[in-house]
């Protein structure tokens, strides 16, 4: 039945793209083909411009998507997302069905690796954000309306109505989310009860549940990356008006920020009614030109408005094409090679001549003792360094030094608490495995034996009330393991950081005392052999964090550990101002990739003022070229406070692309 609906719906959606095409070809015939064409040639090279400033609406979308993947989203590079975000986007182009099909084609396509569970509910949340961020900007937009144009008195009734339905459609949304309203499952239950949907309802709830709940835990778990990808949906509406506001003044067009919100508004209205318009040929266009009309300006500049923005469309539907064909044969070739992989595999052993130090190094388990936490000093147990936990800190720093497995050690009694704190920040990974200890009762010692029996390669003990400066947790990961033990230490103080191989971790559980339950007690073990090696590292790469004057040493330890060895005069000078920047954005749920997107916005708007060419314009584009300099250091300040990763390569290539 559902294949003769198909064929019946196919005739319909011919002829209504057809209709398309001749209704542009009369809306240029009545615009005026000269008309148009000057509008065009004023424009000129200004479409580039807007292509330009299309990419940035695209990174803020994959990255307002990739926070809803949260621990997940290690499965998955950015780049790739922000492929399947062209994807999605292109083929979305042809009208609702292509929209429903982009978003099946980015779960399917998000990766192997990914859960499907996961990609599911993370391109659900992502459309949610993205309709509901739309409704908001389209009820300012609309009281923008009511405000700006002086309506009839019955389409300004209309107006209103539908102002408050789209209020009343946000606070019931705000209201499912924070009351866990199983919306989703209810539906799917009502829907279920249907004699021809049972079936087939019954076979998905389990999907709908686990989606559901997935969705519902992102608000309740995670608020910080919950209202992160919802402001960066924002941003991209905000992004459109800015685009309608970019457009007009290069037309040479008279209209404020504040009626690029209402044309905004009223262009998702003709968005909506074109749904099931392939492409939305002809009534985007035709829309456009009614509503430059409310706002004074001729039909032919909202002809070339439309265009202009299809335009964009039209060149990231191609980038979309081609990104399509790319991961269709990279997930190919990998389904391909994962198909012909045998199951089982006898292990080759190296060449008997093959030393140890030439074989590739086997992956090692990090042990963070963090059973002291809270000691002294503090009331909580975990002080911040960087606006991290310097717990959350010694983790994310030993997965980054390529760990397999993270163990915590951390007391029985503050177990709860730590762990809510840290998830509360949403870059726990859920890999970790936490080790409760009672003093008295287990040893460190024990523990380590335990670990060392199921180990491969070496196990890195990391004192967890310290910060450690990215090198030292690599030095130590890197340890060729020629001896019986590495230990880092400044003068005669240690570091905090040691590695033992397998043989000397099961050796110190047996011999040492079990009261050696701490960084120095072990080392004090360790050091009655003498098959330990040592090696001294600067005071300078690590602290101790007992107190209130330790935190803020190491607070202005973390500042010059910003400072790349490479960094010029110049480069040298904007530090003095993007470290402070830095600081302050570190305190709010700001992603380096924001900051890049950001970068990226004022330097595009410096262009545009000193194209503009007069003195005024020179020295305000001057100015935000300068300010898009100290700004470029900020995202990668950001990423290493934050112990983040920074999109900054990906929008360098991308820009590069746009200037070719």
């Amino acid at each position: 039945m559902s294949s003769v609906v198909e064929k019946a719906r196919l005739p319909l959606r011919l002829l209504a793209g057809l209709f398309g095409i001749f209704l542009l070809a009369y809306l240029v015939h009545r615009a005026g083909p000269a008309k148009l064409l000057q509008s065009l040639t004023t424009l000129g090279w200004g479409v580039c411009l807007v292509i330009a400033w299309g990419s940035v609406a695209h990174l803020a979308k994959t990255w307002a998507w990739r926070l809803t993947l949260l621990d997940d989203k290690h499965q998955v590079s950015f780049a790739r997302m922000f492929g399947l975000r062209l994807v999605s986007e292109s083929v979305g182009q042809l009208g609702g069905l292509g929209q429903l099909f982009g978003e099946g084609l980015r779960v399917s396509m998000l990766g192997p690796a990914m859960p499907l569970i996961s990609g599911i509910a993370s391109v659900t949340i992502d459309r949610a954000f993205f309709v509901l961020s739309a409704a908001v900007v389209s009820t300012l937009g609309l009281l923008a309306v009511l405000i700006v144009l002086p309506l009839p008195h019955t389409l300004a009734l209309y107006a209103g109505l539908f102002v408050f339905t789209l209020l009343g459609v946000i606070a019931l949304t705000a209201i499912a989310v924070r009351n866990r309203w199983p919306v989703l499952s209810g539906a799917a239950q009502i829907v279920g009860r249907i004699r021809y949907f049972e079936d087939w309802v019954e076979g998905k709830r389990s999907v709908v549940q686990s989606v559901e709940n997935n969705l519902l835990d992102f608000y309740h778990r995670t608020p910080g990356s919950f209202w992160a990808s919802f402001a960066l949906n924002l941003a991209c509406h905000a992004a459109a008006v800015f685009e309608v506001y970019l457009i007009l003044l290069l037309l040479g067009a008279k209209i404020s920020l504040f009626g690029a919100l209402a044309i905004e508004a009223l262009t998702k209205l003709v968005n909506i009614a074109g749904t099931f318009n392939p492409g939305n040929l002809g009534t985007y266009e035709g829309g456009n030109m009614l509503i430059v009309k409310m706002f004074g300006l001729t039909g032919a500049t909202g002809l070339t408005l439309a265009l202009a923005r299809r335009l964009r469309a039209i060149f990231w539907a191609a980038i979309g094409g081609l990104c399509l064909v790319v991961l269709s044969k990279t997930q190919t070739k990998t389904q391909k090679q994962n198909h012909f992989m045998p199951i089982e595999r006898e292990p080759v052993s190296p060449p008997e001549s093959q030393t140890h130090s030439e074989q590739a190094p086997e992956s090692h388990i990090a042990v963070i003792l963090a059973n002291n936490l809270g000691a002294t000093g503090f009331d909580s147990p975990m002080p911040q360094v960087g606006a991290l936990p310097i717990l959350l800190r010694s983790i994310l720093g030993a997965y980054k030094a390529g760990a397999r497995r993270v163990v915590v050690v951390v007391d029985r009694a503050k177990d709860p608490w730590i762990q809510h704190d840290l998830r509360r920040t949403g870059r726990l990974s859920r890999s970790v495995e936490w080790c409760d200890f009672t003093p008295g009762e287990e040893s460190i010692p024990s523990l380590l034996g335990q670990l060392a029996s199921e180990a491969q390669g070496h196990l890195l003990l990391i004192a967890g009330d310290r910060v450690y400066h990215p090198s030292l947790h690599r030095q130590a990961a890197q340890w060729d393991g020629q001896g019986n033990a590495l230990t880092l230490m400044s003068g005669d103080k240690v570091v905090g950081i040691c590695s033992l191989s397998r043989e000397t971790a099961i050796d110190l559980s047996r011999r040492c005392p079990a009261v050696a339950n701490s960084i120095e007690g072990l080392h004090a073990c360790l050091s009655l052999t003498d098959s330990v090696e040592s090696e001294q590292v600067p005071q300078d790469k690590w602290q101790r964090i007992l107190n209130e004057q330790q935190r803020q040493s190491a607070e202005r330890k973390l500042n010059r550990w910003l400072v790349k060895p490479t960094d010029g005069i110049f480069a040298r000078a904007n530090r003095r101002i993007s470290i402070p920047i830095s600081r302050q954005l570190i305190a709010y749920p700001i992603t380096p990739n924001m900051v890049s997107m950001f970068t990226l916005a004022v330097s595009l708007a410096a262009g545009i003022f000193l194209s503009r060419g007069d003195y005024w314009n020179m020295l305000t584009g001057a100015v935000l070229g300068w300010l898009a300099s100290v700004l470029d250091g900020c995202d990668g300040e950001v990423a290493r406070l934050k112990l983040q990763e920074s999109a900054c390569a990906t929008i360098f290539i991308t820009c590069s692309f746009l200037q070719a």
